[in-house]
């Protein structure tokens, strides 16, 4: 395998495919990380990896098209097969060859956080997340490509098949909303190879009480998983594929042949069912809050509150749900995990306009929650969940705090409180 390594390591620094990658890569992320990282003063890298994912399209194809396929059309490909080197490391060597290709220019990238804290405050646990994810993308996407290649021998059709499936992976939400807006089994298939949606798990968009929109990070073992899953059922494919064309070069039997697609088949299963479990535990197993002001944790008073009910809370959330505020139903989900007395429920004003009126008389913002049990209800409205703080200069506001789980606790507080002060 390490022979192998080498060869394909060296070729593609002997050559103008590699050179092409990396140049490709570290070009368009200083261009994007030098306008919102310098010139914004934005000290989240999540940014210019999100725009840059866009890339994979064009230079993974362009990495992986040779790896395989060029073997095959050259005949190469029988003397690897032939050699006393299993087909695993054959697969191995090549793709650790393309990974370091990918992983040399995110070593640069890593140096950014460090460089962008000699001008201020960064938080290094979510830019390090931010990495880790593009990485796993990357990983998996490469992982892809290798696959693909070993289909054909005409490194043009690789190419293209590599840049339509990566580039579906990618759209694969928006193609999913336009089957159903509120899911069934077509979508969930399609889930499976919605690469984007995953690396959201780890990076998301969350807007403020300010309307101002940003990229948050969580430490997600589900997203973690997805990818790790995908690079290795890939791997194996990949190696089943050079499987095959060593039992055509010699006695096709019906035996290998059922060995192979009963192998194949359990390996699908096996990724299927792992991610299944993965994303059947609860969020507290498989995530960690690493942003700055811990926007997702629960405090210890607050577990203990919730943990206790005896009765039922509900708590209307006044929007739509696939509209509602990102790190507000992070929250939400964290307080249901701690109870099965909590229920959420989003409540659309454009569907149900008279459902406020039910608990007050004023006009309630978007994202406002109404919390009630059966002894009273109390409305927590959104602006009074972020703390923000205007700059007079520029007639801006910007927020400064979040304080979601001490006025949802407190209001939990209040709604089941049996003695209520009198003045």
């Amino acid at each position: 395998m390490t022979a192998i390594f080498k060869k394909e390591f060296k070729s593609y620094m002997h050559s103008v495919t590699g050179w092409i990658f990396m140049a490709v890569t570290v070009c368009f992320f200083a261009m994007y990380s030098s306008v919102y990282n310098l010139a914004y003063g934005t000290p989240y890298i999540a940014y210019s990896f999100d725009a840059v994912l866009i890339l994979f399209f064009i230079t993974v194809p362009l990495l992986s098209m040779r790896i395989m396929a060029e073997e095959r059309r050259q005949k190469t490909d029988q003397l690897l097969i032939t050699s006393p080197v299993s087909v695993g490391k054959i697969v191995l060597g090549k793709y650790f060859a393309m990974a370091a290709v990918f992983l040399i220019p995110l070593l640069f990238f890593s140096f950014l956080p460090f460089f962008l804290s000699s001008y201020g405050t960064v938080p290094m646990a979510e830019n390090f997340v931010a990495i880790l994810a593009f990485a796993l993308y990357g990983l998996a996407a490469i992982a892809v490509g290798l696959f693909l290649s070993s289909l054909t021998e005409n490194v043009v059709i690789a190419a293209v098949l590599t840049f339509i499936v990566l580039f579906l992976t990618y759209m694969m939400q928006g193609i999913e909303s336009l089957i159903s807006t509120t899911g069934n089994m077509v979508t969930k298939i399609l889930g499976a190879f919605d690469f984007y949606t995953h690396y959201g798990t780890m990076i998301s968009s969350v807007s403020d009480a300010a309307g101002n929109s940003r990229l948050t990070t969580v430490f997600d073992l589900t997203g973690i998983i997805y990818f790790l899953s995908v690079i290795l059922l890939m791997l194996f494919l990949t190696a089943q594929s050079v499987q095959k064309r060593r039992y055509t070069m010699s006695v096709k039997t019906l035996s290998l042949g059922a060995y192979s697609s009963i192998a194949t088949a359990a390996a699908l299963a096996l990724a299927v069912g792992v991610n299944l479990l993965a994303g059947a535990l609860p969020a507290k197993y498989t995530q960690l809050d690493v942003t700055t002001n811990k926007l997702y944790g629960i405090t210890e008073q607050t577990r203990e509150i919730v943990s206790g009910l005896s009765q039922d809370v509900n708590i209307y959330v006044y929007a739509a749900q696939e509209s509602a505020d990102g790190v507000l139903a992070q929250t939400l989900e964290r307080y249901q995990e701690l109870s099965k007395h909590i229920k959420v429920s989003y409540v659309d004003p454009l569907l149900d306009p008279n459902f406020a009126a039910k608990y007050t008389a004023e006009e309630l913002s978007q994202n406002s929650l109404i919390v009630e049990t059966d002894k009273r209800s109390k409305i927590v409205d959104y602006y009074d969940l972020y703390e923000t703080q205007t700059d007079y200069a520029t007639y801006s506001q910007k927020v400064t705090g979040y304080d979601g789980e001490g006025q949802l606790t407190s209001a939990i507080s209040y709604c089941i409180s049996d003695d209520m002060p009198k003045i």
